[in-house]
């Protein structure tokens, strides 16, 4: 009798521990269509989303389930909790209210490209005189610099850039820099040049955390600076350090110092 008393008490924190790292099942909602080389189209989920999150996810004794729907849906999922975060956010204060916005350790940003016998551009100010290849509705990085010309076209592509870079109808196209590694890795044109400084400094990128996500807790945040507009590095909360939201922020942290997100970056990039 006795024997099989201590034989049931030691099995009890094993099951509890089994139980515990079982529970963990931390959901990445993201949309139907592919992204690539971030994420494929539904169902496949592969791409660098899937590995960068999968490997901190197993740091903090998670496992990474993927959800996939039309975005409208995702993000009410976001809003009532169901789905605990989004890969790739964007802040605004309209998501703020039901996001708590993470460094992922990616870097964006844009960056330009050109013939091969263009001088190099560290600043905007260098385009003087040139024409800039642009896409209707995005960004025109150019337009305070009344000596640079813009050539615009409704659909404009990474692909179109480059033919038309090539048949001299423009000196210069800016755009994501990712965008713009995981092409020249896929196609390697000939004859084009990288601008890696041409438009400031890379940017962090952030996933965008449930509010409402069980394994999230927030506290105030003593730093939060009232008089400044909120964004991700000024937020009226921070994360409590019990929380696996936390856990997760300093995982990915981690894997940015390290090295190990730059290695899965350039995986899927360079």
């Amino acid at each position: 009798m006795r024997s099989t008393i201590v034989s049931f008490s030691i099995s009890i924190p094993l099951v509890l521990v089994s139980f515990s790292s079982q529970a963990c099942s931390m959901t990445m909602g993201y949309r139907t269509n592919e992204r690539p080389p971030l994420i494929a189209a539904s169902p496949d989920n592969s791409g660098l989303y899937k590995h960068l999150y999968e490997k901190a996810a197993e740091k903090i004794g998670c496992k990474l389930n993927v959800v996939r729907g039309p975005k409208k849906r995702i993000l009410k999922q976001l809003k009532k909790g169901t789905i605990d975060f989004y890969p790739g956010f964007n802040f605004s204060e309209a998501r703020s209210q039901y996001i708590y916005f993470i460094e992922n350790g990616l870097s964006g940003g844009e960056m330009g490209i050109s013939l091969d016998d263009y001088p190099d551009i560290h600043h905007l100010a260098g385009l003087k005189g040139s024409t800039v290849l642009q896409s209707l509705g995005s960004p025109n990085h150019v337009q305070h610099l009344n000596s640079v010309h813009t050539y615009v076209e409704p659909d404009m592509t990474i692909d179109r850039a480059v033919k038309l870079l090539k048949k001299k109808r423009g000196d210069f196209y800016i755009y994501n820099r990712a965008s713009i590694h995981y092409y020249m890795k896929l196609k390697q044109p000939t004859g084009i040049k990288l601008h890696p400084n041409c438009c400031g400094a890379p940017r962090p990128l952030y996933l965008g955390f449930s509010r409402h996500s069980p394994y999230i807790k927030e506290e105030s945040n003593p730093q939060f600076q009232k008089d400044l507009k909120p964004s991700p590095d000024n937020q009226a909360t921070q994360l409590n350090k019990e929380s696996k939201a936390y856990q997760l922020q300093q995982a990915l942290m981690k894997m940015k110092l390290s090295g190990e997100t730059d290695a899965i970056y350039e995986m899927y990039y360079q």
